[in-house]
């Protein structure tokens, strides 16, 4: 836990999802159209990445516990590394989906991976310092990821886009080399009855069902945003796909502020506290865009309020991870799994319900759906603070 290059390769791994949905961002639009379809399409490649990736980790976790975090890690990076290439070299917009499909159901066993060593370090303080410090790390893939997004669509098309990715999981594969093997354990293979049972009763456990639901609501409300936030800038705002790469990255920075000050708060309080403080800052951001869903923001103010959202993401997630994985124990890597397949269902959820009909624009989507999610994690923050002082 101690040495940079092992945290650091956590931290890389964990972003694997995010740069892989976010490098696509500002070409979302510009990928639809030339493909034939309407921009508003682009936001598939969001979710359908997301919709593989979701259902995927049900299986990268506990097959992880049983035959070893490495292997399963090196196979699910190898398998990203295809569905890449296939991003990268197709003309048709439904097999490209259908790519970003597999890209997510491959690639999920990273992330997934990386939280169940971080378990593996001992749980408590320890884990939670370190989810935070990997969390950070994972702020910079939409910090950086759309601006080389943006910065390859001006010297290349949409494609090289795709190329990076490759590029990218060939550069994870050397590091989980370099910096993994002989560092994280493999894991045991313990009894097959007595793992399910102990991996199915982690859905009695208090701490993982509200870790779980917070991180998942606020998560459904920032699917939103990745979903259609460069289509309101684009189409509302005149931003141009190059430009968007540097707006992006004022959210992508609140986010990694509000990881930083999450690992630094868990050192003077409680995780239910600092959820809570995370919680209320991304709250107050929601209320003013619900106060603005009918007026239109200018791009300042709008982007200001995205800003303390993500900000409020940012604290509470590697919070809320940590204490939904402090009861699973041996079975880190099934409960790394099944909260990460809720916490994904529920951005594509967000993703698509933020690209549907039922709102009159993506304006309006964002300024009411993201609101709506962190009132939810709100909830549930508080929630998790009063039964924590009945202990």
């Amino acid at each position: 836990m101690e040495r940079p290059g092992f945290v650091l390769t956590l931290g890389a791994l964990a972003a694997v999802t995010a740069t892989a949905v976010d490098i696509c961002i500002p070409a979302q639009p510009e990928i639809a159209r030339e493909l034939g379809q309407d921009p508003k399409a682009g936001a598939q490649l969001v979710s359908f990445f997301l919709l593989g990736y979701g259902p995927g980790q049900l299986f990268w976790g506990p097959l992880s516990d049983r035959y070893g975090r490495l292997p399963l890690l090196s196979l699910s990076l190898v398998g990203f590394l295809i569905a890449s290439l296939v991003c990268a070299t197709t003309s048709s917009m439904e097999l490209l989906i259908w790519a970003r499909f597999v890209q997510g159901l491959l690639g999920g066993g990273a992330p997934v991976i990386a939280r169940a060593i971080a378990r593996d370090q001992g749980g408590g303080p320890q884990t939670a310092a370190l989810i935070s410090t990997m969390t950070i790390v994972l702020g910079a893939a939409p910090l950086v990821a759309p601006s080389i997004g943006s910065g390859l669509l001006t010297l290349t098309d949409w494609r090289g886009i795709f190329w990076f990715l490759v590029l990218f999981a060939l550069m994870l594969l050397v590091l989980v080399f370099l910096f993994l093997r002989g560092q994280s354990k493999t894991a045991a293979r313990p009894a097959l009855i007595p793992y399910l049972v102990s991996a199915l009763l982690i859905f009695r456990a208090r701490d993982f069902l509200l870790g779980t639901a917070i991180s998942s609501a606020v998560f459904l409300g920032y699917a939103a945003f990745l979903s259609v936030g460069a289509v309101v800038a684009q189409e509302r705002y005149d931003v141009s796909p190059a430009a968007f790469g540097p707006i992006f990255a004022i959210a992508a920075l609140a986010f990694i502020l509000g990881s930083v000050g999450a690992r630094q708060a868990i050192k003077r309080v409680s995780l239910d506290r600092v959820i809570l403080v995370g919680a209320v800052l991304g709250a107050l951001a929601g209320l003013g865009l619900f106060i603005n869903a009918n007026e239109e923001l200018s791009l300042v103010s709008l982007w200001a309020l995205l800003s303390g959202y993500v900000l409020g993401f940012g604290m509470l997630l590697p919070v809320a991870v940590s204490k939904a994985l402090e009861p699973a124990g041996p079975a880190a890597g099934a409960a790394s799994s099944m909260m990460g397949v809720i916490q994904v269902l529920s951005g594509a959820l967000g993703a698509e319900l933020a690209a549907s009909d039922l709102f009159t624009s993506t304006y309006e989507a964002l300024c009411l759906l993201m609101p709506a999610a962190m009132v939810v994690a709100l909830s549930m923050a508080v929630l998790s603070l009063v039964l924590g002082r009945r202990r």
